[in-house]
């Protein structure tokens, strides 16, 4: 799995194709400044969970045969309508009413909608129930969601949700698969280089610039760590999750006899399942990779994946420890936990009032880039007029 960066390859294969001379190249070195100007070190499931808003389900309530809500499910609605309020809710939901299907069945019910997407045919509902306090509540939040904001917000990279097939031979093979790949990552994979915690941005000097991307948004531990969640096909609390996963791909319901793994991060973003034999060291450990490496910025729609509807107050949890730094430090090590203990006043760095730019500052960073395309652009005009 890939993330949205910048590779050479493509910008070469467009100066061969285009047949432009200076004209293109200036406009190819205007995109090159931007896209380099966009890169940034901090892991992507960081990234998700500071900087990605969690999309919004539709919940549309139809009326029963009397064709408008009875008290007790004007009620559920006020309740919905509330979880999902801009000023005062946490759930990444909207409600709306559907007066012109009033009447199709004898009570109200109340239908769940994927977050809408740029393009395609007219969804359908991952679930229908009826118009209850009982089913409303369960929409809302189940025990599996709110472990995985618990362990989110506690710094893991990401949380995965099993959800078992029945067997327990398969299951426990798949689950003891799993854990030896979170072991693996956890010895093996490296924060990137770079990236800067709300404390050591303590250390920094305004003399110096720097990438603002790079700097951590929150106080929450940046750390390499996962961890697995079981989740029964038929338990009750859990019906809305597993609908939200298990539809996530129009032929997972072939699979019922073997178990599926999600893996969760960010503020509830959910990729494809690993299934059955898929469900392997090597396959979990890439998926651990994709997480932990640099986000470089991405835009979160060309990214897999779904978001769950999650009731929680994510913009509080990294509330008031936004941080614009000026200059960054070196490259830290980056292996397992980073601590965001009290830095002592005395390891701070010593500014270096005749300092110039960092080897890090973004202009810098962006000339590089520019002499690069400029060069490459140099040999292609160079070898066409010897033609």
């Amino acid at each position: 799995m890939q993330s949205c960066r910048c590779q050479l390859h493509p910008v070469i294969q467009l100066i061969e194709r285009t047949g432009f001379r200076w004209a293109g190249l200036i406009g190819l070195i205007a995109v090159g400044i931007m896209a380099v100007g966009l890169a940034c070190q901090v892991p992507v499931f960081r990234f998700a969970l500071e900087r990605w808003e969690a999309d919004s389900y539709t919940i549309v309530i139809v009326p029963g045969k009397q064709g408008k809500l009875s008290p007790a499910e004007e009620k559920v609605r006020t309740f919905l309508q509330s979880q999902g309020s801009a000023d005062t809710g946490t759930a990444n939901l909207k409600v709306r009413i559907d007066f012109k299907k009033a009447g199709e069945g004898p009570r109200a019910t109340m239908q769940l909608f994927y977050p809408p997407k740029p393009a395609g045919s007219d969804p359908l509902p991952i679930w229908t129930g009826a118009l209850t306090m009982e089913n409303a509540q369960l929409l809302i939040d189940s025990p599996a969601r709110h472990e995985i904001v618990t362990r989110l917000l506690k710094g893991e990279s990401a949380t995965w949700v099993m959800i078992e097939c029945g067997d327990r031979g398969k299951d426990d093979h798949a689950a003891s698969e799993i854990k030896q790949a979170f072991v693996k990552a956890e010895s093996a994979l490296k924060i990137p280089d770079g990236v800067l915690t709300v404390e050591e941005e303590r250390k920094v000097s305004q003399a110096d610039g720097s990438n603002s991307d790079d700097v951590l948004r929150s106080r929450i531990p940046l750390q390499i760590k996962f961890s697995l969640i079981r989740v029964s096909r038929d338990d009750p609390a859990e019906l809305i999750l597993r609908e939200m996963l298990l539809h996530m791909e129009d032929d997972l319901g072939e699979f019922r006899d073997e178990p599926m793994v999600f893996p969760v991060f960010g503020r509830g973003r959910a990729l494809e399942p690993l299934i059955g034999r898929g469900i392997n060291t090597a396959n979990v450990f890439e998926h651990a990779s994709y997480f932990c490496g640099a986000c470089s910025c991405e835009i979160k729609n060309q990214n897999p994946g779904i978001d769950l509807v999650i009731a929680a107050n994510w913009e509080a949890a990294i509330a008031g420890s936004e941080v614009i730094v000026e200059k960054s430090l070196p490259p830290l090590p980056g292996v397992g936990a980073l601590s965001v203990g009290d830095v002592a006043e005395d390891d701070a760095p010593t500014a270096d009032p005749g300092a110039g730019f960092s080897s890090r500052s973004p202009w810098i960073v962006a000339a590089g880039g520019v002499l690069l395309l400029l060069g490459l652009g140099s040999v292609w005009i160079s070898r066409t007029s010897q033609r």
